[in-house]
């Protein structure tokens, strides 16, 4: 078992998966340190649904952990795991906190949104390719018309 970074040599035709990897992981990065510092911005959005402290520790850590899987190449555990965490933050949004967070201008609904449809992309992305995989061996390939039989 090997892990190996996001940019161990990769194709063009990997940058379907790479950039909504990038994307994610610099959104759950950024907030990281607001998280885990206390920000007064963080500590009013667990303190209004009720998980503060301990909520917001565990939260960044979970999204720490997204984080580095985004960036290897267990990227699809990131993505699962972002996506579960993100939705639940989403559904927050909708419930308790609502669309515009201490005038924020609602920046950090939008940017829960972006990390939604990247990791479903990542997943989606990630699942077509484990299709394609498998089903590659039952390609029928006919080089001439005799190979085929009429009834």
């Amino acid at each position: 078992m090997k892990i190996r970074p996001i940019f161990h040599a990769f194709k063009t035709k990997d940058l379907a998966h790479i950039i909504p990897r990038l994307i994610v992981a610099i959104i759950l990065a950024q907030t990281l340190p607001f998280k885990f510092s206390g920000a007064e911005e963080s500590v009013w959005i667990f303190e209004r649904i009720g998980w503060e402290p301990w909520g917001r520790y565990l939260i960044a850590s979970i999204e720490s952990v997204a984080t580095i899987f985004l960036l290897t190449n267990y990227y699809i555990i990131g993505s699962i795991i972002s996506l579960s965490i993100i939705s639940a933050a989403n559904f927050l949004h909708f419930t308790k906190l609502g669309f515009i967070v201490n005038d924020d201008g609602g920046s950090l609904f939008i940017m829960s949104i972006i990390v939604i449809f990247c990791s479903l992309w990542i997943v989606v992305h990630w699942n077509m390719q484990r299709v394609e995989k498998k089903t590659s061996n039952f390609e029928f390939k006919f080089d001439n018309d005799e190979d085929l039989i009429e009834y």
